[in-house]
């Protein structure tokens, strides 16, 4: 199937894929070639897709996942590529947010960029 994982501002994946798998708030789920038509919210969490015998994996803070006459597009917000993340620049991200006034929002971004980095503690 035809895959293209994009942010706002950049695409990461683009090119042919034989399975993702990605998070939705029911659960993780996988789609393979000749998959029925899906269209899916996706939570903070692992993006993985399988081209060509090698697994590229994103993580990203939440987006959409559409599926329709094999062409899978995947909106992603705020991605990191798993090659890409440098935990000890995150850490240092979270150390400057826990230091300012807690709201909602900041705390969201705590709870994210912790996530990116146990993402990539378990892959690396």
């Amino acid at each position: 199937m035809d895959c293209i994982v994009r942010s706002a501002d950049r695409t990461l994946i683009e090119g042919n894929a034989e399975r993702i798998v990605a998070r939705s708030p029911h659960g993780e789920f996988a789609v393979l070639d000749g998959h029925a038509p899906i269209l899916a919210v996706l939570v903070p969490g692992i993006i993985r897709v399988l081209a060509n015998g090698t697994e590229r994996v994103i993580v990203c803070k939440g987006g959409t996942f559409n599926l329709e006459d094999q062409r899978a597009t995947v909106l992603v917000e705020q991605p990191y590529a798993l090659e890409e993340i440098h935990a000890d620049t995150l850490r240092a991200r979270i150390a400057i947010l826990q230091a300012e006034p807690q709201s909602a929002s900041i705390s969201e971004e705590i709870a994210y960029l912790e996530l990116v980095c146990r993402i990539k503690e378990t892959h690396a």
